[in-house]
């Protein structure tokens, strides 16, 4: 089963492809429906695809976007070259697109969640109309997505496997549009849904009365975080096509550590539970909401409804630090984030889980080569790894952690 991890930037696609990621999606700076995840330009999406390839991984462009008239002027010159470029895959939603794809090019193309393909007769339409992959609606459940794979054993499925989910059907929400005139079907969402919601009575101006409250309020329209992997060995024995994450919106350390915990997944032996513990483990280690397993109902015993999470906050039991730039004559050279003193314990990570070492920090030094005692966010500084020189640490990244 393929991993297919959010790209974002530039660095984050690359971060991605890094920590084992066999496919990559990301946006252009027009028709995606994430236009604030610093998209590529045509120069930067080029190169994306290079590194990609170079590295054994697969990237598809996000044109899921659902577009107004005035959208369509400089689409099919943006498909002509993008047939010139060696994109694997389109991701679509709107059959204007679709057909917009079809007529000016030969890229193969995914129907996006987007679409709500609920059933095996939306995903034969599509099939028949030319799509390779399609990623089901997350409201359907497990079965019914492998009943979609009995009778089209030639379209690939895709379905998601971790990250935030949306409240609204498909992720087809009118909340943005509708409070902040910016619509999520454009690319704008302003995830309204995360806010502080209350029930109001007619006769009652001004009374909130909250549906189910904490110590922070009721967040009833904000939904828990996807969390599949302890259902990955039976989700790659299904033969389901590729498992997908959500996250062009998160920083490279989720991107980094999420894919790798699912690549992961993917190889290991189901008995071998010191290993599954360690992935459930290191799950923690990213800021999220709590974990459930949305609509899949693997056990057969509910239908599945949107479970919300009754606070705004997010939990990690790490910080996300730093990311190493060099590894010269025992000095470690890293982009600082987060302020870290010396005495912490910090954690060096790798694409390979194995190769992650802690190491407590006697000295600091920035880059005028002074020792300081502790680091400050966006700037450079080194620390000595002597005993761990011969490693290699192309996309290393620096973090503190709780219980370190």
């Amino acid at each position: 089963m393929e991993i297919t991890a959010p790209g974002g930037d530039l660095e984050k696609t690359k971060y991605a492809i890094l920590y084992g990621a066999d496919g990559v999606y990301c946006g252009y700076k027009q028709f995606g429906l994430r236009a604030a995840a610093g998209n590529l330009n045509k120069d930067e999406l080029q190169e994306a695809i290079s590194f990609a390839h170079s590295h054994g991984s697969r990237l598809y462009l996000t044109l899921n976007a659902y577009l107004r008239n005035e959208d369509f002027a400089q689409l099919p010159d943006f498909i002509h070259w993008l047939d010139g470029t060696d994109i694997d895959a389109v991701i679509v939603s709107d059959p204007g697109i679709f057909s917009t794809v079809r007529e000016h090019s030969s890229i193969p193309i995914h129907i996006s969640t987007q679409a709500n393909i609920t059933s095996l007769y939306a995903a034969k339409f599509w099939y028949e109309l030319g799509a390779k992959r399609i990623v089901p609606a997350r409201e359907l459940s497990f079965k019914e997505i492998l009943a979609i794979k009995e009778a089209l054993p030639d379209l690939e499925i895709e379905c998601f496997i971790h990250g935030a989910m949306c409240v609204a059907y498909s992720g087809r929400c009118l909340l943005s549009a509708y409070l902040n005139k910016r619509s999520a079907n454009s690319g704008a969402c302003t995830q309204p849904c995360r806010w502080n919601w209350a029930l109001t009575e007619e006769q009652r101006p001004g009374q909130y009365f909250p549906v189910d409250e904490d110590q922070y309020g009721s967040y009833i329209l904000s939904s828990k975080d996807l969390c599949l992997l302890d259902k990955m060995p039976e989700m790659v024995s299904s033969g389901i096509h590729a498992g997908k994450i959500e996250g062009r919106m998160k920083s490279i350390y989720y991107v980094a550590q999420i894919t790798r915990i699912y690549k992961a997944a993917k190889q290991a032996d189901p008995s071998d539970t010191k290993l599954w513990a360690k992935l459930n483990k290191e799950l923690l280690m990213v800021s999220h909401r709590p974990y459930w397993q949305g609509f899949y109902d693997f056990d057969h015993s509910s239908a599945g409804i949107v479970e919300a999470s009754q606070s705004p906050a997010y939990t990690s039991e790490s910080q996300y630090c730093g990311k190493v730039i060099a590894h010269q004559e025992g000095m470690l050279y890293f982009d600082a984030f987060h302020k870290i003193n010396v005495g912490d314990t910090i954690q060096v990570i790798f694409p390979d889980m194995a190769n992650d070492f802690s190491l407590k920090l006697d000295k600091i030094f920035d880059d005028d080569k002074q020792e300081v005692t502790q680091t400050k966010p966006n700037y450079r500084y080194a620390i000595e790894t002597h005993n761990m020189a011969n490693m290699n640490y192309e996309g290393a990244l620096i973090r503190t952690c709780q219980n370190s």
